[in-house]
């Protein structure tokens, strides 16, 4: 097993971990000041710009919180943080430890752990080491484990030697949610006690001005470690400078927060804990079909890099909507969804509920419209413009405001609802998006189902639909109409035409 000697930035250079010339000053100037090693002028200079102090003393050090801007290789810089640590430690025989790459949620932590096995395999050296290896975890020959994983309490009664809070900005805040930030740092800093080098990584790009990342800028001349801030080409001086002019000139705002690494006021929380909380039905994870109402189905499909979200609402007849079911598949660009596959599990949901139709954005609409029809189900395009998110999610917040919806308690639903920001431009035009990478296909169905059923009518006898889309003939007051099946009522927006007739005028 090897074991390491070395300082940081030869280890790096020596396993073949850098570019071609070294470390960039940025990268440079983190790892050495980080690691306790002399800096020279020009580093020591970038060392006083990031920190915000004005001595400098060569000790290593326990912990570090960088803010850092996108594209500034922040997720390299914590894999090679995290090799390093991984070949430095010799444990006592029989003894286990871990090196932890934690990020929001897993396939975010799966970015760093890519870098990870990437060093690894790409040194004769290193990969001798390797014990075992499995899609989230690499287990070596001297005890140490790196293994990726989300934001959770699940590092209990692991020994750590180094954990990479990944992204730790857009970590959950609210203490009401499952896994919030300050709950899992309470779980993790005791794994490390054992150990006198343990290390502690807290890295992102600034999100809202509340949580860790945002208290440790504010309280950082207090702290015992440092608080690093530091724009993207500070860390990347190969972005050009038209790519930076170019996003400065779409959105000052954003420009600021995502390459410059500042927090600014145009991002606030769309939903608070105190509003949501009380419409969380607890313990319940679905609900049975109830014979009154009104059903939609409603899904946000993607079938790469991204989720297929699925939600059944159920609006009463005094208007009170329920969140009755909601699912969600993954696929990625290596192994996407296979459509067939999720239209056939949507269609056993739908039987269950009595349901054959659904409605989605415009989203592979002829592909997907097909494939259900052959399920027999009809399913209708809801197109998405601009304005859309805002104001489906907008109606969304204003059921939950007014405590006129249900919501069953599905985690990720939750931590995506918990996640969404309200985003507003310099123009004044408002949206709702999740942050960074993070999804909301969950979400976006089960606003889409609120939006249109928050326009049927209080005593609609519910949705009735036939597959097959003969013209027919449908009544109303006393004038005919030439109808295809499926279309909708004239009347009302929520009501559907059935076989012969229309649900309002029987």
């Amino acid at each position: 097993m090897v074991r390491i000697e070395l300082n940081i930035i030869d280890f790096l250079i020596q396993m073949d971990m850098v570019e071609t010339g070294g470390p960039t000053l940025g990268h440079r100037a983190f790892l050495k000041s980080f690691y306790g090693l002399k800096l020279n002028g020009e580093e020591l200079d970038f060392y006083y710009r990031a920190t915000g102090r004005k001595i400098y003393i060569p000790l290593e050090q326990k912990e570090v919180t960088a803010i850092i801007g996108r594209r500034g290789g922040k997720t390299r810089l914590a894999a090679q943080i995290a090799v390093f640590e991984a070949f430095r430690h010799k444990l006592p025989r029989g003894k286990r430890a871990f090196i932890l790459v934690i990020a929001p949620v897993l396939r975010q932590s799966e970015t760093a752990f890519d870098y990870i096995s990437e060093y690894i395999h790409g040194s004769p050296v290193l990969l001798r080491s390797i014990v075992e290896e499995r899609k989230s975890e690499i287990k070596l020959r001297n005890g140490i484990t790196i293994r990726c994983q989300p934001c959770n309490t699940t590092v209990r009664g692991l020994s750590v030697v180094c954990a990479i809070c990944d992204e730790v900005g857009f970590w959950i805040h609210e203490q009401t949610a499952a896994n919030p930030e300050e709950q899992v740092m309470a779980a993790l800093r005791p794994t490390m006690a054992t150990f006198r080098d343990a290390k502690l990584i807290k890295i992102s790009t600034p999100c809202r001005k509340e949580g860790i990342l945002w208290r440790d800028l504010q309280d950082r001349q207090n702290l015992r470690y440092t608080v690093r801030q530091l724009s993207t080409k500070d860390m990347n001086p190969t972005i050009s400078d038209e790519v930076l002019e170019e996003a400065r000139c779409d959105n000052e705002e954003y420009f600021r927060r995502e390459f410059l690494a500042q927090f600014t006021d145009s991002l606030v929380g769309w939903i608070t804990p105190e509003m949501l909380d009380p419409c969380i039905a607890r313990g319940q994870r679905e609900f049975p079909r109830v014979f009154s109402g009104t059903y939609i189905a409603a899904v946000d499909p993607a079938f790469r890099n991204s989720d297929f979200g699925f939600a059944i609402l159920h609006r009463s007849d005094d208007g009170h909507i329920t969140v009755a079911y909601t699912a969600r598949w993954s696929g990625t660009r290596k192994n996407p969804l296979n459509c067939d596959s999720v239209c056939a599990q949507i269609k056993d949901v739908l039987r269950r509920y009595e349901i054959n139709s659904l409605i989605g954005d415009q989203y592979c609409f002829p592909v997907l419209k097909d494939r259900f029809r052959q399920l027999e189900i009809f399913y209708r395009e809801i197109s998405f413009g601009s304005h859309t998110r805002a104001s489906i999610y907008g109606n969304l917040r204003q059921l939950i405001a007014q405590q006129k919806i249900t919501i069953v308690e599905e985690p990720e639903l939750l931590r995506q609802l918990r996640y969404l920001e309200e985003i507003r431009s310099p123009n004044g035009n408002i949206d709702v998006r999740p942050p960074g990478s993070s999804k909301d296909d969950m979400a976006i169905a089960v606003a889409l189902a609120a939006s249109e059923l928050s326009h049927v009518p209080e005593r609609s006898p519910g949705i009735v639909l036939r597959i097959s889309e003969p013209t027919i003939l449908v009544r109303h007051t006393g004038l005919w109409y030439d109808e295809i099946v499926g279309s909708t009522c004239h009347k009302y927006p929520g009501c559907f035409i059935g076989e012969t007739r229309c649900v309002c005028y029987p």
